[in-house]
């Protein structure tokens, strides 16, 4: 296995050798995504992002109320792996041992309209809809695309056309896809980073600065003072500082952006939906008028991470660009999947979801922040205004060797803040709260406080 590999990719890889070593027959039913689930005592989301991997490359295929079956596979190259083997019983150990954790990219899942899903899911399967078997528009569903265009302009102040829209699988898809339209060109990056876009970067052997985030955004100066076009930044909730940037940055980089033809800036409004204590600060998109920002968001927050629908708005000259391409990547999303969204959102009940989840979200992290107030000479919590993480800072004299020894006695699993630009003279973590039940809430922070107060 490799180092850091994350668990669905190790998972992937162990049942596609499974199946290309003969462990499985041609249309044998692979097991379900619950039973899996179960099973290994892992989330569902790692189990659906592996299926979603061995489906995407032919490995298994889905029967609609039938459940997945292994492809036919006699003519696969028999593939001998000596680093990539997955110890199953070692990962799942690991990942058993903590009763409370407070995990990052999860979703109060109890509270998911499930059953209104699910009958847009039969809908989207009647006869009628045959259609929909085909391979679709390459920009993604012109229903969706359009109603993600009201809701940008309802919610974010986002101006565009549908046309202008292009839906794919994730944001590491979308970043690689801009890439390709803006290659040759240098990029700046926040320090630290959303990890996606330093990975594509490297990949792609990109050239790029990074420039350090302040807890009011970004730094100025040395955007103004680089030859570097291309902005990439996270500005409604920095990943994974938490930090907002204001509204003054906000118009220095816009006005930053105007000043030459290849300037754009690439905005990723990831959760967005969140905010909790303020008013809403507009997209940078809402505030250029020259067609400067490439708004990217998606919708593993505010629906489900499994979900696997992000989405990119062009501008026009881009937009231009992107449809004089020889070759153009695209409907990379599950047709009936994209028909699913959109009814939920035709029919309202995409905004009254967010409500609601925005009043839970808020008021599990009320109840945290309520929790840890007492302790504010011990630590520092930062981020907090919006989205569904923060970070916090231990400055009682705990190392971070304690903190985590701590943690680990009182059953709770903690992600130390490992990213560039940290001192490390204090321990440091980013607490992810949206996958804790309500329920289960009271004794995940008595967990945490036992940890990190002393």
């Amino acid at each position: 296995m490799k180092v850091n590999q994350p668990l669905y990719l190790s998972l992937y890889e162990k049942l596609k050798n499974q199946i290309i070593e003969g462990q499985y027959q041609s249309n044998d039913r692979f097991p379900s995504k619950r039973q899996l689930s179960n099973y290994l005592s892992v989330s569902h989301t790692t189990i659906e992002h592996a299926y979603q991997l061995l489906v995407d490359e032919g490995f298994i295929y889905s029967k609609p109320r039938s459940g997945y079956f292994v492809s036919d596979i006699e003519s696969l190259p028999v593939i001998h792996r000596q680093t990539n083997q997955l110890n199953t019983d070692n990962l799942e150990k690991k990942q058993r041992q903590y009763k409370y954790a407070f995990n990052l990219a999860e979703i109060d899942s109890e509270s998911f309209p499930m059953h209104i899903f699910r009958k847009y899911a039969k809908d989207v399967f009647e006869d009628h809809q045959l259609s929909l078997l085909q391979r679709g528009e390459r920009q993604g569903e012109y229903i969706l695309r359009q109603q993600i265009s009201h809701y940008l302009f309802n919610s974010r102040g986002v101006t565009c056309h549908p046309n202008q829209i292009i839906v794919g699988s994730s944001t590491s898809q979308l970043l690689d896809m801009i890439t390709n339209l803006l290659k040759k060109e240098e990029f700046i990056i926040e320090q630290p980073s959303y990890p996606p876009i330093k990975h594509t970067l490297d990949k792609k052997g990109i050239s790029y600065i990074q420039v350090p985030v302040e807890q009011n955004g970004i730094q100025i100066d040395p955007i103004l003072n680089t030859n570097n076009n291309i902005l990439y930044i996270t500005p409604s909730h920095q990943f994974p500082t938490g930090y907002v940037t204001n509204l003054k940055k906000r118009t220095q980089l816009i006005n930053w952006s105007h000043q030459a033809k290849q300037r754009y800036i690439i905005e990723d409004d990831y959760d967005s939906e969140f905010r909790y204590f303020g008013k809403p600060i507009p997209a940078l998109q809402s505030l250029d008028t020259k067609g400067k920002v490439i708004y990217i968001s998606t919708f593993s927050k505010s629906l489900y991470p499994s979900c696997r629908i992000a989405y990119i708005v062009l501008p026009q000259n881009l937009m231009h660009k992107y449809n004089n391409q020889k070759y153009k990547e695209g409907n990379t999303v599950p047709v009936h999947v994209q028909h699913m969204v959109a009814q939920f959102m035709i029919s309202g009940k995409f905004e009254r979801h967010l409500n609601k989840m925005r009043k839970i979200y808020r008021d599990k992290l009320d109840y945290i922040l309520k929790r840890l107030k007492p302790y504010n000479t011990q630590i520092k919590i930062e981020g907090a205004l919006t989205g569904m993480h923060f970070t916090i800072t231990v400055n009682n004299g705990l190392s971070m060797k304690k903190c985590l020894k701590n943690a680990k006695k009182n059953n709770l699993k903690l992600k130390p803040y490992h990213y560039e630009n940290y001192s490390k003279v204090y321990p440091k973590f980013i607490l992810g709260f949206g996958g804790i039940k309500k329920e289960e809430l009271e004794d995940h922070v008595n967990a945490l406080i036992h940890s990190l107060v002393i």
